[in-house]
């Protein structure tokens, strides 16, 4: 599957139907993009910019929200995953530059042809992705529109960029009984989770110290770059 191999495409998008509902504050708050009727909620703070593989260290987020979330849910084998549309996996281009130096026909040609080369797999590329995401449906809320997933909720370690094929955060992330959620949005990196009390407590517990805390769904949500 186009976003990992432990997914498949959701059958329908029924499974997402009680989020709007149930997100009934004001926009760019918490309770906006969280469903309201959980009794906690946690802040789970993105890594700091770092030398090494940044992108690595925010997966071991959603890798500890897996940890601790199976042991908090019926259905751990059962979870759902949702990515955002507008990534932009499928308007991909490829751009080549060379150095401004004098060249001869010969060199002008064979770049040319590089570029030729470059356009038609990329374009082919492109085409295979598209078609693929074709098939995975999709469901909208209030200001997005996202690709809906299903598979364990460790498959969230296993996603992948359909692009780069690296790994790919969901966006929105739940198991099938709803115990709990998870959601971050483009505009920033933080995770906003909410569950029950004994959910959140052991998350918060589990996660270094001062990477979370806890927020009200008033709270405004906090722009990242």
């Amino acid at each position: 599957m186009i976003f990992g191999e432990q997914l498949t495409a959701a059958g329908t998008t029924a499974s997402a139907a009680w989020i709007q509902p149930a997100c009934r504050r004001t926009d760019a708050t918490v309770g906006n993009l969280v469903p309201n009727d959980y009794s906690s909620f946690l802040r789970v703070r993105p890594p700091p910019p770092i030398s090494g593989d940044w992108w690595a260290t925010y997966r071991d987020l959603y890798e500890a929200v897996a940890a601790i979330g199976a042991r908090h849910t019926s259905r751990a084998d059962r979870a759902w995953f949702a990515v955002w549309e507008g990534h932009g996996f499928d308007s991909v281009h490829v751009q080549v530059a060379w150095s401004d130096r004098p060249i001869d026909d010969t060199e002008r040609q064979a770049r040319e042809a590089t570029r030729a080369r470059l356009r038609d797999e990329s374009r082919t590329r492109t085409a295979a992705i598209r078609a693929e995401l074709a098939t995975v449906p999709r469901f909208a809320l209030p200001d997005r529109t996202y690709y809906l997933m299903e598979g364990p909720v460790a498959a969230v370690v296993g996603m992948r960029d359909p692009v780069t094929g690296h790994w790919r955060n969901p966006d929105l992330f739940w198991p099938d009984d709803r115990r709990w959620f998870v959601a971050t949005d483009v505009d920033f990196w933080s995770l906003y989770v909410g569950g029950s009390v004994s959910f959140i407590d052991d998350l918060a517990a589990f996660l270094p110290a001062g990477t979370t805390e806890r927020v009200t769904l008033e709270r405004e949500l906090v722009s990242e770059d």
